[in-house]
């Protein structure tokens, strides 16, 4: 019997210790892929600041391109307003020539 402590008392420590060791081990495997995981969120989040700065530059360009758009148009109506006054006047001096 006193063998028998003594031989649980030798290997006692030695199964903790290697539970210990299992669980270090485990330890560092999952404190990796939690770093791992974290580093694939960074790049996720930045790869989505990006795409909303890409969204907004965008957005800020289209704006742009449609005030353009607008003015253009503006300027086309003015353009087309003076043509059409012209034409009138023409017809109207036309007119008065041809019944003299």
């Amino acid at each position: 019997m006193k063998s028998l402590t003594k031989l649980g008392a030798v290997i006692l420590p030695l199964v903790l210790l290697t539970a210990c060791a299992t669980n270090t081990v485990e330890m560092t495997a999952l404190k990796a892929s939690v770093e791992s995981a974290q580093s694939a969120a960074d790049s996720a989040l930045s790869a989505a600041k990006n795409a909303q700065s890409t969204a907004d530059s965008a957005v800020r360009t289209a704006n742009d391109a449609e005030s353009a758009a607008r003015n253009a148009q503006d300027t086309a109506n003015s353009a087309q307003s003076s043509v059409d006054e012209c034409c009138a006047k023409i017809d109207r001096m036309f007119e008065k020539a041809m019944s003299k």
